[in-house]
């Protein structure tokens, strides 16, 4: 049944918030005080449903650029790669510091005012800012694609206003690429340097047969802007064979885009770096700012392939880095060789634990653990007895979790800074100062 709704508010997961008496109504590419018509499906229950129609548009609604983006006919809409394109991005920030304050006062048992909450950072781009992206292959197409929102049907991406135009241009050639090549993975994940002027890639879902490597060259060969590749099998664990190596995937990215005397950090399409490397130089700037590393032994726990590690090591005593993943170690090994760093590979609690028994005694300690977070930090930072903490986290539910483990063993949160990395999404990084108290 056609039925007018008026959206009140934001849900954490990005979508618009109506209520019809006691129902509430979930409406995806909804903004507040938007007046719009729902196919509404009888009943009492909670629904998420496609608006048909603006009536009335709220005040921060915006015409998105992509004409993928919002509900409509046609394979090509309702792409599952944005939340948010039609948003004004100063309430997509307003909206993402609410979303943060909200998890650390219902998780963490932090309430407003009882901790400094510093503005968000706005990541300087909000279009066009990811160096790298997954992707399925649309075997009928011969394209890379998004898949619609809640589902497995392809979205044939004309262009990405997400994706850097480098990046963009290496999805668009690589598709036909693959075809032509009889290559058909599960899953292709993308990375471009601007430094490099090239990308790399990492093909899941393939057995690296003879067959398989030499029609890989055969492509690599026929991609300038492809400088490598990284195969990798299906399978979990010790399951997966070992990734294959095709030329040269590792890539040099500048640690400030824009400015090399900054620094270079090697970074592959299989090993995590940040999809956002402009903002990324303001998460890796605020972190070590409210760290105060300045001649001090410091531990920095899931160090992933250094992105914190070598700046860090600029001002620090000595840097120990753990990290448990080991191609991830071998590209940090690789830029800081000759340093002051001493890399540890193995599960970042049991190492750190180790450590402080050995009686290693840090004056601060860095973390940025992935989506999961670190289960155990209370009594880690209790057993450590660093003077300060900082714990940078991309989800604000394991944040407040670990933050209130950590306030129960005896530090208090001095400061939260949350950090925009992904415009036109509902994520939100954060970084968060813990002193013992």
């Amino acid at each position: 049944m056609l039925t007018e709704i008026e959206i009140g508010d934001l849900a954490p997961g990005g979508e618009g918030v109506a209520r019809l008496g006691e129902r509430p109504i979930f409406v995806p590419f909804g903004a507040p005080g938007d007046r719009l018509e729902v196919d509404l499906p009888p009943g009492d229950d909670v629904v998420h449903v496609p608006w048909t129609r603006v009536v009335r548009p709220g005040p921060d609604r915006q015409e998105a650029p992509c004409p993928h983006f919002g509900p409509g006919p046609g394979p090509d809409r309702s792409c599952g790669g944005c939340e948010w394109l039609h948003l004004q991005y100063g309430l997509q920030l307003r909206e993402k510091e609410r979303g943060l304050v909200e998890a650390l006062r219902r998780i963490g048992r932090l309430e407003p005012g009882s901790y400094p909450l510093l503005p968000i950072l706005p990541s300087p781009r909000p279009l066009r800012y990811r160096c790298r992206a997954k992707f399925h292959v649309d075997r009928a197409g011969a394209r890379l694609v998004f898949f619609r929102r809640r589902s497995h049907e392809p979205v044939g991406i004309q262009s990405c206003h997400l994706l850097t135009p480098g990046l963009d241009g290496l999805r668009e050639t690589l598709g036909p690429a693959l075809a032509r090549a009889r290559l058909r993975p599960s899953e292709v994940a993308l990375e471009w340097s601007d430094h490099a002027g090239r990308g790399a890639v990492l093909l899941r879902g393939l057995e690296a047969g003879e067959g398989v490597r030499r029609r890989c060259e055969e492509m690599l060969g026929s991609v300038p802007t492809l400088a490598g590749l990284v195969l990798e099998s299906e399978g979990e664990g010790r399951s997966r064979r070992p990734a294959v190596i095709v030329g040269n995937p590792v890539l040099l990215q500048e640690r400030v885009p824009g400015d090399p005397s900054a620094g270079l950090a090697r970074s592959r399409p299989d090993v995590f770096q940040q999809a956002n490397r402009h903002a990324n130089a303001r998460l890796v700037e605020t972190a070590t700012g409210l760290l105060r590393p300045d001649g001090e032994e410091v531990l920095e726990l899931f160090c992933g392939a250094g992105n914190f590690t070598g700046p860090l090591a600029r001002r620090a005593a000595s840097v120990a880095a753990v990290e448990g993943l080991g191609p991830a170690v071998e590209l940090a090994r690789a830029d800081l060789a000759r340093s002051n760093v001493r890399f540890y590979a193995g599960d970042a609690l049991a190492l750190a634990a180790a450590l402080g028994r050995e009686g290693r005694r840090f004056g601060a300690v860095l973390l940025d653990p992935p989506r999961d977070g670190m289960k155990g930090l209370g009594p880690l930072l209790r057993d450590l007895a660093a003077p300060r903490a900082v714990y940078v986290s991309c989800d604000a539910a394991t944040l407040a979790r670990d933050l209130r483990a950590a306030v129960g063993s005896g530090y208090r949160v001095a400061t939260v800074q949350p950090v925009d990395m992904f415009p036109q999404t509902h994520h939100v990084e954060a970084v968060v100062l813990l002193e013992r108290t």
